[in-house]
């Protein structure tokens, strides 16, 4: 087993299981099991902070087994723990919010929260994108009306926020080079030029029905190396590119974790309390409550 040198990140599962989408594909439905009722973050992620930091770490995703803004109290409350271990030196200068998008339509919602939420040390929030049309992206969550993504990418650049795009690569919806660059350029028109993507698949990083195929994946990233230049390579795969200056980046949706690396690509903590070097948990605890 190798020393780990570096770990690049934290993850942290935050919230009930309350969401307001209904998505077909949903992956969190086992992780609902052990969503908390108090809004409350284990003891845990602070630990978790504190060790990334110590080893390079720079970047801090929120996100949740439901969906985070149906939780605005669990936000809150993460913030304040990062706050704490801020102020000890273990600060992220990014600190992202990762959100379906729908409430981030309502001003009243900004309003409230977003000035709050940066306060604490949030930097950006990123939007999931499953379909170029905000009429199909409704169809994927299972709602009436889904905002207009300019909407909601002008109410999180209000208020100060860095406007961040996750594609979501799935088989029917965004698949093919082609739809890959028109999602990308109808972003860029509606206020986003910073966006990754990667593939759907199961929580054990294995392939299901909604995965694009093999040979469509292969031609999003050849397109992407043709038409964009590299700026940095990840050591885990895939990479960030300009694409006539909007930032793109493309990897895997979970990196399974390698003991023979000296590099832990994200610590992850779940809601029980466990801290993983990986999302696929099994052979990757780092420590538990």
């Amino acid at each position: 087993m190798a020393c780990i040198e570096k770990i690049y990140s934290v993850s942290a599962l935050l919230g009930s299981s309350a969401c307001n989408g209904n998505c077909a594909f949903c992956a969190a439905k086992e992780l609902k099991k052990v969503a908390p009722a108090d809004n409350m973050m284990p003891s845990t992620f602070k630990s978790a902070l504190r060790l990334s930091a110590r080893y390079g770490g720079w970047s801090l995703s929120l996100t949740s087994s439901g969906e985070p803004t149906c939780s605005p109290l669990a936000v809150t409350n993460a913030l304040k723990d990062y706050q704490e271990v801020a102020r000890e030196g273990a600060y992220f200068p990014n600190v992202n919010l990762f959100t379906n998008g729908i409430l981030l339509g309502s001003k009243k919602f900004c309003d409230k929260y977003l000035p709050l939420w940066k306060r604490l040390g949030l930097t950006a929030v990123a939007v999931s994108i499953h379909e170029i049309s905000e009429d199909r992206q409704a169809k994927v969550y299972g709602i009436v009306r889904y905002p207009k993504y300019s909407e909601i990418f002008s109410n999180i650049r209000r208020h100060g926020l860095q406007c961040r795009a996750t594609v979501l690569l799935r088989k029917g919806g965004i698949d093919t080079p082609e739809s890959y660059k028109t999602v990308i350029e109808k972003l860029k028109r509606s206020g986003c030029e910073n966006i990754s993507s990667w593939p759907i698949g199961n929580p054990d990083s294995t392939r299901n029905e909604s995965t694009p195929s093999r040979l469509n994946l292969f031609k999003i990233r050849l397109w992407l190396k043709n038409n964009a230049l590299l700026c940095h390579g990840h050591v885990w795969g895939g990479g960030v590119y300009d694409y006539k200056g909007t930032l793109v980046r493309i990897t895997d949706y979970v990196t399974k974790h390698d003991p023979k690396k000296d590099y832990v690509r994200q610590l992850v903590v779940f809601q029980d309390g466990t801290v993983a070097y990986s999302w696929i948990r099994e052979g990757a605890i780092c420590f538990k409550t």
